[in-house]
């Protein structure tokens, strides 16, 4: 299995961080993509991915820290995007829910670091929640030539169709397996599974039966049962095509992939 998406850089794993990765290679995880959610937080990212065979990076500014994004810092991360293990850009994105950055300024950071990443030829991490139109307008003005996962996915059906047609992998977590998620799991059904990616969101998002408690990578394990159950296919099913769907995205000619368990 992949965890596509957690954030174990963060403080709340300082404390036993060798014993979650220990975790996630007895469970069969094979990669973590580590993800960024701001300068400072994609810097920490690769220091993680140096440390740890197995580990890659993904660099960019969440739309929460939107308000900082300059030309200094998308040059910054620019740089950063040639380290060997950065896989892709992002997170990057709209969160209409929280608005912790004003709205125009979030769509102006989405579209310059959309921009960087067509430039670049990077694959993008999208984050997008309570904005269906405005994440459909700039993602279809701004393709991406390599495409993309928009990650944690909770929108509608149609918004999940419209970016299946662009060409993005829609990734799943422990939401899925919250009892009131009915629409969400009809979404997993619709979405095929050469088209799905698994992850965590760690801390984030604890999947039953560990909804409550801090999330951690092996957790993505009950994400992928969960598919299996909803799409009547063999977990070992679930795990193969997911698996093979992010080293195919991510992968290019420079990418030789290491293990958790090298």
């Amino acid at each position: 299995m992949i965890d596509s998406h957690s954030h174990i850089y963060m403080d709340r794993y300082d404390e036993d961080r060798p014993a979650v990765i220990a975790r996630a290679a007895e469970v069969g995880i094979l990669n973590l993509l580590q993800v960024g959610c701001n300068l400072e937080e994609s810097r920490q990212v690769i220091a993680l991915a140096e440390r740890v065979p197995g580990i890659y990076a993904s660099v960019g500014v969440h739309p929460h820290d939107a308000d900082t994004v300059t030309d200094e810092v998308l040059d910054a991360l620019e740089v950063l995007t040639h380290h060997p293990k950065v896989l892709s850009w992002g997170e990057i994105g709209l969160d209409f829910y929280y608005d912790n950055s004003p709205r125009e300024i979030q769509k102006a950071a989405f579209e310059a670091q959309m921009k960087r990443a067509a430039r670049l030829d990077l694959p993008v991490v999208i984050h997008t929640r309570d904005a269906e139109p405005e994440t459909r307008d700039i993602t279809a003005r701004h393709p991406i030539p390599r495409g993309g996962h928009v990650h944690c996915f909770t929108g509608s059906g149609e918004l999940a169709a419209d970016l299946l047609t662009m060409g993005y992998h829609i990734g799943f977590t422990g939401i899925i397996t919250f009892r009131k998620s009915t629409d969400l799991r009809e979404v997993v059904a619709a979405v095929p599974l050469e088209r799905m990616l698994i992850e965590t969101d760690s801390p984030y998002l604890a999947p039953v039966p560990h909804r409550g408690k801090r999330n951690e990578p092996a957790y993505v394990a009950e994400v992928a049962k969960a598919i299996a159950q909803i799409k009547d296919t063999p977990v070992e099913e679930v795990v193969r095509i997911t698996t093979e769907n992010f080293h195919r995205l991510y992968g290019c000619d420079r990418i030789e992939w290491e293990t958790l368990a090298s």
